[in-house]
């Protein structure tokens, strides 16, 4: 295993007028990126905000992304509830003049609040687990060219949700290989299909968990973490056409009725952690991460030639389907690669991190967060 080479960092700086614990949450808490408008505009994504965070390379230097603007859920999707949990963004892509997102659809387990003085674990910690209905969701905005997302465009839309669901989740709800048939009716414990499902293992502890998301017009690839079955992961493949009242319609797509197919990546052990394509495509760069809470590689991986793949394929280094370009150096339970996108040579991958170490923050005078480096990885 070798370290991918590192040509550059680049500066992602906040709008200064943002409150300063806002600018931290959104810099320390990074799940999801992509370039658009031919590299000029940065999309972030944030797994505690209900936001999407959007620079613009700066004309005079190019290695700066500033002119931060957020734009909020709760304006562009009907019925959206802050109150109701955060989306965790856990992927993001742009194609076709619409920017595609996507949360975790996962259930999460309280954690515990580790503290020098602390002995004893807390009422519901580790006990807890609970679903947030934001976190169902899959999406699609059009941008303008002036890289403003069209709140009211009748071309903005979602997939169907429902309560602490959606058209997703229930196709998936009786999977022979994802085994949600430990799900159970949250209001009626006799019934197994039901408006709201049950996922038994949080997302971090190898449930059902997405991260990754690389479309091409309507096909869309959608990674996930976990489950890893035996050292297996696994990434969905859905098809979406324009239904009415900004919804998002499931096609199907295999011989025996299925709306999503199947494909099995031998991954090292990792799971999906991030997907991006290649200038080409037709080539798909997997990022593959730990699915449990712990340090471990972060390596990139090519696959081929996606779309053209059958149902349950199986793709390993062995039988060519995967190569494997390299690792993303991470630091200790810091750092870690979370978000990636093409750059603009189409020769380089662009990554920001998830909970970066002090070196990687840029701060002011008075020691507060202003903005954060990205790394720019060569992938020739």
């Amino acid at each position: 295993m070798a370290d991918l080479k590192k040509l550059e960092s680049v500066k992602i700086l906040c709008d200064l007028d943002l409150n300063a614990e806002i600018r931290a949450d959104i810099i320390k808490n990074l799940s999801g990126a992509v370039l658009s408008h031919q590299g000029k505009y940065l999309w972030l994504g944030n797994d505690e905000l209900n936001a999407i965070e959007r620079f613009t390379r700066l004309e005079n230097s190019p290695g700066v992304f500033g002119a931060h603007q957020r734009f909020y859920f709760k304006d562009f999707i009907d019925g959206f509830d802050e109150d109701k949990g955060e989306v965790d963004v856990e992927g993001l892509d742009y194609s076709d003049g619409y920017l595609w997102l996507v949360g975790s659809h996962s259930s999460k387990r309280k954690k515990v609040d580790v503290k020098p003085d602390k002995f004893k674990v807390e009422k519901k910690e580790l006990i807890e687990v609970e679903r947030e209905e934001n976190r169902y969701l899959l999406a699609r905005i059009p941008v303008n060219e002036a890289g403003k997302l069209e709140h009211s465009s009748p071309q903005t839309a979602w997939l169907k949700r429902e309560g602490k669901s959606n058209s997703l989740i229930k196709a998936l709800v009786t999977d022979e290989y994802l085994d949600l048939a430990q799900a159970i009716d949250s209001d009626d414990r006799g019934s197994l299909l039901g408006s709201e499902f049950y996922f038994h293992l949080p997302g971090k502890e190898n449930g059902f968990d997405i991260e990754g998301l690389a479309v091409r017009g309507n096909r869309v690839a959608i990674g996930l973490r976990g489950p890893v079955l035996r050292g297996i992961a696994i990434l969905l493949e859905i098809e979406v056409e324009l239904g009415s009242s900004h919804e998002l319609n499931l096609k199907t797509i295999t011989d025996d009725s299925r709306q999503y197919k199947r494909h099995f990546l031998d991954l090292n052990g990792l799971g999906i952690r991030e997907l991006c394509w290649e200038e080409n495509g037709e080539s798909l760069l997997v990022l593959a991460g730990p699915t449990m809470e712990l340090d471990g590689s972060h390596s990139l991986f090519r696959l081929d030639n996606l779309f053209t793949l059958e149902d349950n394929s199986l793709s390993t280094r062995k039988n060519g389907q995967l190569n494997y370009l390299g690792d993303i150096p991470h630091g200790d339970r810091k750092d870690r690669a979370e978000g990636l996108t093409l750059n603009g040579d189409g020769k380089s991958i662009f990554v920001v991190y998830d909970s970066p170490t002090k070196k990687r923050l840029i701060s002011d005078d008075l020691d507060t967060i202003v903005g954060a480096y990205a790394d720019v990885f060569s992938i020739s």
